[in-house]
């Protein structure tokens, strides 16, 4: 009886040993720790003119002493390409270089720099409409708000003359500078 009380010690005496030694080895154990970090990106708004997208405007020709030319008469147009990030609409301001004004109104310079006046629109119909100019939320035009980047924005910008054409005969031009804001 002696033997086996003495097994049954035994037993248990090594049980508690392994669970003693057992715990201080996760007690000496160095401490688990932990870190996270983000990863980042900040996407800038954007907008572009497409360069190289926008034609001339081509306003034809007419009879020389076209003093019988009525203003609103003669009108042409052409397109101006844009690119905005999602949700951002552009804001078009255009100046023409004849007169670098605010306004829209431009002159065609000829010879003898004798000039015909004409106007910018976003609307065709003679001289009726708002001339487009450069005075942001006064005379530019705002796009909708582009749905991708790689969705092109079409405007379309027309130029009317305004004034009679009884000038020397010859070719007539002004330039007319495109900037975008958003």
């Amino acid at each position: 009886i002696f033997k086996r009380n003495t097994m049954k010690f035994n037993k248990s005496l090594l049980t508690a040993a392994l669970l003693t030694a057992g715990s201080l080895t996760v007690a000496n154990a160095a401490p688990i720790t932990t870190d996270q970090f983000d990863v980042l990106l900040t996407v800038d708004e954007v907008c572009a003119v497409v360069t190289g997208a926008t034609a001339d405007i081509s306003l034809g020709n007419i009879a020389a002493g076209g003093a019988q030319l009525t203003p609103g008469s003669v009108t042409g147009s052409t397109t101006i390409t844009t690119n905005c990030s999602v949700g951002s609409a552009a804001i078009i301001a255009l100046t023409p270089v004849s007169t670098s004004g605010t306004t829209g109104l431009g002159n065609l310079i000829g010879p003898n720099y004798e000039t015909v006046a004409y106007k910018l629109t976003s609307v065709t119909g003679g001289t009726g409409g708002t001339a487009w100019g450069n005075i942001v939320g006064t005379n530019t035009v705002t796009t909708a708000a582009a749905l991708n980047y790689a969705t092109p924005i079409i405007t379309t910008v027309y130029a009317t003359v305004t004034s009679t054409a009884d000038v020397t005969p010859g070719a007539y031009k002004d330039t007319v500078n495109v900037s975008v804001t958003f």
